[in-house]
């Protein structure tokens, strides 16, 4: 009896130890040192930076000169929200007049994130809400007729 609650304690024991292993994701494209060191402004070009990093995360609205890599570690643990361990966004600047060569290279600091404000406005649609009560009465009979010349 002894030898099983011992093996039971420590099939627990296990159990628990590995739910505490945190859950780690990593989203966008987290750009490596090694890989930002293989970029060099006045010597890369546009078609060097695809190949190196991939295409990238995000685009300036307003110059599609100015490329934006962003990418970003989180760990989770168990029903805990997810924390950053890591977050990285480099901007990539190109002079189209010059063979799109690269201008500039510069690590953003990513405390001047900041987080987008959801709205919680609807868009009023036509139309009229029916109840799950009116919806079943409006169908009935609507599917069953017994109209000999539909058959």
């Amino acid at each position: 009896m002894k030898k099983l609650s011992v093996k039971t304690v420590l099939v627990i024991a296990a159990l628990i130890l590995g739910a505490c292993t945190p859950t780690v994701a990593t989203r966008g494209n987290l750009i490596s040192e090694t890989k930002l060191q293989k970029i060099q402004p006045q010597k890369s070009t546009r078609a060097d930076v695809i190949e190196a990093w991939g295409p990238p995360t995000a685009m300036s609205p307003f110059d599609t000169n100015v490329w934006y890599y962003i990418g970003e570690t989180t760990s989770q643990k168990g029903i805990f929200a997810p924390e950053v361990d890591r977050r990285r966004m480099i901007r990539v600047k190109f002079d189209t007049s010059n063979n799109d060569t690269v201008v500039e290279v510069a690590e953003i600091d990513p405390k001047l994130a900041k987080d987008v404000q959801l709205v919680d406005r609807t868009t009023p649609t036509a139309g009229k809400e029916y109840t799950a009560v009116q919806q079943f009465i409006g169908n009935l009979g609507k599917y069953n007729s017994q109209d000999p010349a539909k058959k």
